[in-house]
């Protein structure tokens, strides 16, 4: 069944899209090879030299690519079907002494819809978490206006709305009636944002309209990195945090609602095990449930070992906004946070938004291949 769904031919899928045309119970339940060769060849799809016939019980009989095949029993998350190239870039994961220096852009840059630019951008988004924007206007809604170059989503609304609106108000008061610890000037600690929305949301963007403030810096850390620091200490810990679902609450900032999730804090890839999203949020709450004591005094030694590694301030990078930067950031790995700051210094006010997160893995492919075929134009020319 393995070799069967990976079948291009047109009886298996549709040509133009490679989309299977059969649902799983169309197969025999008892799906066999009844034959199978291995053949050398001069060229092949790919240029390999070695293609597979495989004939099926049912009478069906598919060529494969033997060097493909191969590919994706090696590397499951780089090699897809309906599109050859999914791989995205090598995950980098970084603390206070590797992930001080990162990615800087300018708003002028991504602006140009060059689309090397726009893969600089988006490679370090997926690689490292987060990257910095320089520049960009300070106009109310323009965080939004950006999300959708990002996005390259054509027309409509591309930033995830919540209650909070279609962009959210940082400043030292409350946005509109609706309340938070972040529309304060106290410090903030390491946390993600929304932990009890289903989903989450991807990416956050947060843009300076203005800053007269010397305080207020903030802070990021990988989450990733603290989570594998768990991991490689304790598999056992590691294990508690991405087994327990513990319940996340927001009252809508107003009391109007109640937005309730319960998730892990801690997300893994089922079939590589790799972490794929971490939930941390005091603020949110990340109530534990009624376990047995036994579960309950790991559950709690885990979260508290979890918490001490996130705000270690080895694992912190800290930078000062200035008017005109905008930060964005993946907010299912990146923690986020500032400093306290003195409002009677002046006037600090960042408005921001969220993304889907395929809205920035689309972004990537979509110029990484535009890039590429600029490249082979080129050589061809």
């Amino acid at each position: 069944m393995w070799l069967r769904e990976r079948c291009t031919s047109p009886a298996s899928v549709q040509t133009a899209t490679h989309q299977p045309l059969h649902q799983p119970c169309d197969f025999p339940p008892d799906l066999s090879i009844k034959r199978a060769d291995l053949h050398e060849a001069a060229s092949y799809a790919s240029g390999s030299n070695k293609f597979l016939t495989v004939t099926f019980c049912d009478g069906h009989t598919s060529i494969f690519d033997a060097a493909v095949l191969d590919a994706e029993v090696d590397d499951f998350a780089s090699y897809g079907i309906q599109q050859t190239d999914i791989k995205w870039p090598k995950l980098r994961c970084w603390d206070k002494s590797t992930g001080s220096d990162f990615f800087h852009t300018s708003y002028a840059a991504i602006m140009s819809g060059d689309p090397q630019k726009l893969l600089d951008l988006t490679s370090h988004l997926l690689a490292d978490g987060h990257a910095l924007v320089r520049g960009v206007p300070s106009r109310d809604m323009e965080v939004a206006a950006f999300a959708r170059v990002v996005s390259g989503f054509p027309g409509g609304q591309v930033v995830r709305p919540t209650n909070w609106g279609p962009v959210f108000n940082v400043r030292s008061f409350p946005d509109a009636a609706l309340k938070d610890l972040a529309y304060t000037a106290d410090a903030l600690p390491p946390h993600v944002d929304n932990p009890y929305r289903n989903p989450n949301p991807g990416f956050q963007l947060l843009h300076v309209l203005e800053n007269e403030c010397s305080s207020g810096e903030s802070l990021a850390v990988d989450g990733f990195f603290a989570a594998e620091q768990l991991r490689a200490e304790s598999p056992e810990l590691f294990d508690m945090l991405r087994s327990t679902d513990v319940r996340w609450e927001n009252d809508g900032g107003d009391r109007s609602t109640a937005l309730v999730h319960w998730a892990p804090m801690l997300e893994v890839n089922q079939s590589s095990g790799v972490l794929t999203q971490v939930r941390y949020s005091p603020k949110s709450g990340g109530y534990c449930p009624a376990l047995s004591m036994e579960e309950a005094n790991l559950f709690y030694q885990a979260r508290r070992r979890f918490s001490q590694l996130l705000n270690a301030e080895e694992s912190t990078v800290r930078f000062q906004m200035v008017k005109g930067d905008l930060w964005i950031f993946n907010n299912l790995r990146v923690l986020h946070g500032r400093s306290s700051f003195n409002p009677q210094e002046g006037f600090r006010y960042l408005q921001g938004a969220y993304i889907d997160v395929d809205a920035v893995t689309s972004t990537y492919f979509r110029s990484k291949y535009k890039a590429q075929k600029m490249i082979s134009d080129c050589d061809t020319a």
